[in-house]
């Protein structure tokens, strides 16, 4: 690990593990609040993007970068290449299978809620609690609860390829409302996560006080090409 800190620039670093360590902290207080984040399958995308944009800065940025075009333009470039992971993001999520993601729950901890939410839309919904299914018979929409049982990430997908964006609204509002009359489960969740992000920040802090001049260094470097 020394070695490792040794040889790379702490600029680069930096960059590459400040949106994480952000998202790792986002997602740890929500795991050990005993809360649950429901979201759309788009903003979750769009979430996780943000928090690899370091990466691919010193990454697949750096490899790909146009110095032609830096010569010319300077930092403007960045703001470019900027503009074009937000494009390629948004064609990610706009191509993709319209879901909800829950953060803080198990499939198995959110069957009940999303019966009961399946219910306010088609009173005549039903369930499989064994393949973690919901029907909706009038309107003719199974809906199922992905993810692994022991972690609590959830999925809640359609078997149907086309349903409009009003059902997927109308869902999500009232899933929100059902999550909210359960009980949470006890706060233990989450510990390794923030552990993670606790033990990175600590080495970014140290890297910037203990290397302040690299980091600038590297910084100026970095946007002037």
């Amino acid at each position: 690990m020394v070695s490792f800190l040794e040889s790379t620039e702490p600029f680069a670093l930096l960059l590459a593990m400040l949106p994480l360590i952000g998202y790792l902290s986002l997602i740890s207080g929500i795991r050990l609040s005993g809360r649950a984040l429901i979201t759309t399958g788009g903003r979750d995308t769009a979430a996780l993007a943000m928090a690899i944009a370091g990466m691919l800065a010193v990454g697949p940025a750096e490899l790909f970068f146009p110095t032609a075009a830096a010569t010319l333009f300077g930092p403007i470039v960045w703001l470019a290449l900027a503009a074009f992971y937000v494009l390629s993001v948004a064609l990610i999520v706009l191509s993709s299978k319209p879901k909800l993601v829950v953060i803080g729950r198990t499939p198995e901890e959110m069957y009940e809620p999303l019966l009961a939410a399946a219910r306010e839309i088609d009173p005549k919904a039903n369930g499989e609690p064994q393949t973690l299914q919901v029907l909706l018979p009038n309107l003719r929409i199974r809906l199922r609860l992905d993810g692994n049982r022991f972690i609590d990430h959830t999925q809640v997908v359609s078997f149907e390829p086309n349903i409009s964006l009003r059902f997927w609204s109308t869902l999500l509002g009232n899933l929100r409302f059902q999550i909210r009359q359960q009980p949470g489960p006890a706060p233990h969740r989450g510990f390794g996560m923030l552990l993670t992000a606790l033990f990175l920040a600590a080495i970014l802090t140290w890297q910037s006080f203990s290397k302040h001049d690299l980091v600038v260094e590297g910084f100026r470097e970095w946007l002037w090409r």
